[in-house]
């Protein structure tokens, strides 16, 4: 029987390892993905461990709007992999992956809606954000495409660019959450923020 120290231990090597390979995105076919760089903290037994990973999304918008017109933006996450083991204990599965999306600058939001992926996700608008939920939970050792998100919003003042981003600026203030399951350990909780944060989309307002 493995002692709790020994738990502990492997506890603090297997958290940084899973959150780090939790996602293996691949770009769609001839799409330009954009890279975003995220730093993560889990915490185990009240323990925090930070990792870092690197996910994919494909940003859609137009060129260039008039000032007070409707534009919608389009963001699709890549291909995801959530590993069977890391450090030798079993990913059971993830849940409850939150993902996060400012109002685009210089415009109004105005509604959000989801669509395709391979897994159920749902939208929701609040205190200025646009908050994607994918409830799972997704199995380890499967990949999945969450669902993309389209946001609507009326363009700002011309002159100034609509930008959409991550949201996320600290572990206290994420972009990104999830709870991931880890055999022996039980459900890690993970914040994640974007570092940096890269623009998805650019569209110039006249």
């Amino acid at each position: 029987m493995r002692s709790t120290a020994s738990v502990l231990l492997r506890a603090g090597v297997v958290t940084p390892v899973a959150l780090a390979t939790l996602f293996c995105l691949a770009a769609p076919a001839n799409a330009t993905p954009v890279s975003v760089n995220w730093s993560c903290q889990g915490t185990v037994f009240g323990i925090s461990q930070t990792s870092s990973m690197t996910t994919s999304v494909d940003g859609t918008a137009p060129s260039s709007a008039a000032s007070g017109s409707a534009v919608a933006i389009t963001l699709t996450p890549g291909v995801s992999s959530v590993p069977s083991s890391a450090a030798g204990l079993s990913v059971t599965n993830i849940s409850n992956l939150k993902m996060t999306f400012p109002t685009p600058a210089n415009s109004t939001l105005v509604s959000a809606t989801v669509s395709g992926g391979t897994v159920a996700g749902t939208v929701a608008t609040s205190g200025g954000n646009v908050v994607l939920t994918v409830p799972g939970p997704i199995a380890g050792g499967t990949t999945f495409t969450p669902p993309a998100v389209t946001i609507n919003v009326t363009a700002g003042a011309s002159g100034t660019p609509i930008t959409s981003k991550y949201a996320g600026t600290s572990y206290a203030n994420p972009g990104m959450t999830m709870t991931t399951k880890v055999s022996l350990v039980g459900n890690v909780a993970t914040a994640c923020y974007p570092s940096p944060s890269p623009t998805l989309t650019t569209t110039t307002v006249s």
